[in-house]
Order: structure tokens, then C-alpha cells, then sequence
């Protein structure tokens, strides 16, 4: 059952409007899908400025049931037996693998555990996913399989994206904001007028980001949000000691970002060619 995508291009980590997806994806996926849109195209005006919108009003009821919740992303990286996962949380929320990468594993190779046994645990709530990339990059029949067994059980990219800039912001204060352009400029002024080398390298940060915040969320929903925050901010600060470390902090800090927006534990990857422990 496990679908083979062709390889990723620059243009499809876009996300595609739902008429345009139609001919080709199942109608338990397409309708939580158009509900996901329809949200961010509702609440965007919140999500960017309003101060008072939280993190709970992003996301769906059952992803709030429980308290004691882990994320793992597995989108691209191999994981652990997921016996693992659910011996130490109630619930456990996955990033669903992508099924264009080279040499996919299917999730049940990559979790060590059958059909039945998935949509078992799907069905009590002990598993639930995230679907944060273009919709055709994900193996379509696995998606409509988990939703026929409970239709809340996955989180799409525009919700996913709403709930972690507001978890970024309450932890912050300062980004996941769409700044207006007076805002803009009296922050980076006061920041590059700073004796203080650190403020002066966040008005650098901000000012590469800032113009484009609002125009790549959109597009890109979730997967825009990493450039835009803390790792962006730290990157510059290695830069400053000659080190670049752009790609490290930012795909570790979009994990430990939307782990902050479930209101999940983190599991960083950890393996012996390659860890995201230090990064994040």
C-alpha cells in the first residue's frame, strides 16, 4: 500500500489549494484538509497580531485530551519502535514520513508494527499525526486509512503553523509577530543603535526575515515558521564566530518548534552518524 512520490522540487513545499488537489486525493483527506484552510483563512489576521489569540483556539479538541503527549518527527529521519514512544506517554504524535524521499521506509517498517495494530491504537487515541508539507508528499492512502478509523486524528500545516507562532511568541516575546512597518523600524533602529553585539545581530536576523514573514507563512504554512524565529537569530550568532551552522538550527529547532506548539515533549533524532540533541 505504500506509495512511491516523485522527488521533491523547490515548488512543491508550497501548499496546494484544495480544487486543485480534487482529481487525486481520497474525500476523508480532502475534507479535513479544506477545514484546515478554511481555518487559517478565517483566524490569519489573529494568528499574526492579535495578542490575546492562544495556541488552544489553533488546535482541534483531540489533540488537547491529553496532558502527557510526545512529538516525533519522522518525516525524514528513521525512529524508534514505537513501543517506546507509548511506554512513557499517553499520547503520541507523530510527523508522518515523507514518501518522496530516496529510499522511504513505510511507516511500518520505520515503527516496527503492523496495520492492525496502528489503527488500534489510532482508534483509542493513544496515536495522532501531523501532515505539515504539501499534501502530495505524503503517501495519500495511509492518510485516508488513519482518518476513516478517527477523522481528528491528523493535524494539517495551516493549524500546526497558528499553534506553534503563538506557543514561539508566549515563550518569546518578540517573534512569531507580523510587525507593522512603524513597529519594524523603531525595533531594528533601537536594536542596531545598541552598544549590546547581540542586539545588534538580532536587528540583522530580523531584518533579512521580517519583509517576508507573512508571504512565506502563507505559502509554506509550518514548514516557513523555522526561518523566521530563534534559530534564524542563533545561526547569525555562529556566523559571527565564523561558524555556519544555518541548516543544523533549523531543522532542529522546526521539530522542537512544533513540539513547543502541541504542547509535547520533544525527541530529538539521535543517531550514531547524526544527533539534533546539541542543536536543539
Amino acid at each position: 500500500n505504500h506509495q512511491k512520490k516523485e522527488s521533491n522540487t523547490q515548488g512543491n513545499l508550497t501548499l496546494i489549494a484544495s480544487r486543485y488537489l480534487r482529481s487525486n486525493q481520497p474525500k476523508e483527506i480532502l475534507e479535513k484538509y479544506e477545514e484546515d484552510q478554511d481555518f487559517w483563512t478565517e483566524k490569519r489576521m489573529n494568528i499574526f497580531s492579535d495578542v490575546s489569540f492562544t495556541r488552544d483556539e489553533c488546535l482541534i479538541d483531540s489533540f488537547k485530551k491529553s496532558q502527557n503527549r510526545c512529538f516525533v518527527d519522522a518525516s525524514i529521519f528513521p525512529r524508534n519502535n514505537i513501543r517506546e514512544y507509548l511506554s512513557l506517554y499517553d499520547t503520541v504524535i507523530i510527523a508522518i514520513p515523507l514518501a518522496d524521499s530516496p529510499n522511504t521506509q513505510s511507516f511500518y517498517d520505520i515503527f516496527k508494527i503492523n496495520r492492525i495494530e496502528l489503527l488500534e491504537l489510532v482508534r483509542r487515541g493513544r496515536i495522532k499525526f501531523v501532515a505539515f508539507q504539501n499534501l502530495q508528499r505524503y503517501d495519500s492512502n495511509f492518510l485516508a486509512d488513519v482518518l476513516s478509523v478517527d477523522p481528528e486524528c491528523v493535524l494539517f500545516s495551516r493549524r500546526l503553523a497558528a499553534s506553534t507562532l503563538l506557543a514561539i511568541r508566549e515563550k518569546t516575546g518578540l517573534f512569531g509577530f507580523a510587525f507593522d512597518s512603524s513597529t519594524q523600524y523603531n525595533l531594528l533602529k533601537e536594536c542596531y543603535n545598541s552598544k549590546i553585539d547581540a542586539l545588534k545581530m538580532l536587528a540583522e536576523s530580523l531584518s533579512e526575515n521580517i519583509p517576508f514573514f507573512e508571504y512565506e507563512i502563507n505559502q509554506r504554512g509550518a514548514l516557513g515558521i523555522s526561518q523566521f524565529c530563534g534559530a534564524s537569530f542563533a545561526a547569525q550568532i555562529y556566523k559571527s564566530r565564523g561558524l555556519d551552522y544555518d541548516i543544523e538550527l533549523m531543522t532542529s529547532a522546526m521539530s522542537l518548534e512544533f513540539s513547543l506548539g502541541l504542547g509535547a515533549h520533544h525527541f530529538p533524532f539521535e543517531h550514531t552518524g547524526y544527533s539534533e540533541v546539541n542543536a536543539c
